[in-house]
């Protein structure tokens, strides 16, 4: 009996466990012994390969120095482990696919058991990795994407974003676009992927609004290759101005082809594409001088890292000293803001439960590479986002110059230009 008795009270304490063993898939691993803890994982998901893979050039240039800075005296202290324990990123490839970004973030919460989960670069990457977190109940810090996408999937109790809010970009480009002489006609050239679907209906209401008419032959597959019919529905109504948002493959192929049908406007207003200036350059025969763009961040913003202790320019110039090239003006500041979050929220965390970092995440409020910033409603941080314009340039082959502030007038700006190769008159 009393064998018995021992065997019912073994399998008791095994089905006890159960739920404790399942509970620590979703606490990000931070759920451990005190004094047992010898790192902070940080799992980052984004495009590292694909059509996007553009906007993680800095990364690992910027992780190295920021996580390098964290660690050089050991670390953070946490108080729980009564000691001071180092960052480690794990990185891990979407391939520039929401399906793949799902799957790298879950396999980064179950299998390497991260503290953190991270991600960047467009709703692709930032709302499949929130999902994850969601799911599993593990803080997460996505940085750039346009925050009206991303709150698509919300609401959010474990998903934090350094983000831009769409509005903030489209006055910018209107701000930019009152500057030039034209007929106030404006094309458009938005696909049918969450981005150019948000995009359009904001500037569709705002732009009239201002004063403007809009042409739009509505969405397309992001697959086209052939622009020719809505190309000739611009010109038929003699549209100055067009505004669109592609990936860099697919405005290439399609700015060709304004060229091979005679019609280039004065303003191009065009998002994701020509992020850098080696974009730009791809383009061939000059063909990017006077384009615009969103400028996610720039050398001459006025800001300084709180982590680095490095002003706007001296991060640019540091880039193009130790690196040889044109300094990543869309993703360097995104980066670095991400560790400058990261390093406020760890070292405030007295233990690494999943709902201590949450919570302090929450609380961040700190000024840094863009500026002042803290968490709003929505659980986003505001990034300050401006218009830029692309010219020849002696140092490079071409520089951005701001051209707009917007929102955001403590940023300096100079007036823009026509495109030079305009065949409208």
């Amino acid at each position: 009996m009393k064998k018995k008795v021992r065997v019912f009270a073994l399998l008791l304490a095994l089905i006890l466990c159960i739920p404790a063993a399942l509970a620590g898939c979703g606490s990000g691993g931070s759920s451990t012994k005190s004094g047992d803890k010898e790192e902070i994982v940080i799992g980052y998901v984004a495009p590292f390969t694909g059509p996007l893979s553009a906007f993680t050039q800095a990364f690992d240039w910027v992780s190295e120095q920021a996580v390098a800075k964290i660690n050089e005296d050991g670390g953070i202290y946490i108080k729980k482990y009564d000691k001071k324990l180092p960052v480690r990123v794990v990185k891990s490839d979407s391939e520039s696919n929401a399906t793949k970004a799902s799957e790298a973030a879950t396999k980064l919460v179950l299998d390497k058991k991260v503290d953190i989960l991270a991600g960047a670069w467009t709703p692709d990457t930032s709302v499949p990795v929130s999902a994850v977190a969601e799911r599993y109940k593990i803080p997460c810090l996505i940085s750039n994407s346009p925050a009206d996408s991303w709150l698509t999937g919300g609401p959010y109790k474990w998903s934090f974003g350094l983000m831009f809010y769409v509005e903030d970009m489209m006055k910018s480009y209107v701000d930019a676009l009152d500057k030039v002489s034209t007929n106030k006609k404006v094309g458009f050239l938005f696909d049918s992927e969450v981005d150019g679907v948000t995009f359009s209906g904001i500037l569709a209401k705002m732009l009239p609004e201002r004063g403007y008419e809009v042409v739009d032959p509505g969405r397309f597959a992001i697959a086209t290759t052939d622009y020719t019919n809505i190309i000739t529905k611009l010109k038929d109504a003699g549209c100055d101005i067009v505004m669109g948002n592609q990936t860099t493959p697919n405005f290439t192929t399609a700015w060709q082809q304004f060229q091979q049908l005679g019609y280039v406007p004065k303003a191009m207003v065009i998002g994701k594409a020509i992020a850098y200036g080696s974009d730009v350059a791809a383009l061939g025969n000059d063909l990017g001088n006077g384009i615009m763009t969103e400028i996610h961040w720039s050398r001459s913003f006025p800001y300084k890292s709180s982590l680095l202790d490095l002003t706007c320019e001296q991060l640019a110039a540091k880039w193009e000293s130790e690196k040889g090239k044109q300094y990543p003006s869309t993703s360097l500041g995104y980066d670095l803001s991400l560790f400058e979050v990261l390093d406020k929220a760890l070292t405030n965390c007295e233990d690494l439960e999943a709902e201590t970092i949450r919570d302090q995440l929450k609380a961040v409020d700190y000024e840094g590479i863009y500026g002042e910033l803290s968490f709003d409603d929505n659980n986003v941080m505001r990034i300050p986002i401006v218009t830029g314009q692309w010219v020849k340039s002696s140092t490079w082959d071409y520089d951005a110059n701001i051209i707009a502030p917007g929102n955001f007038p403590i940023i300096d700006s100079v007036d823009p230009i026509v495109i030079p190769t305009t065949t409208q008159k």
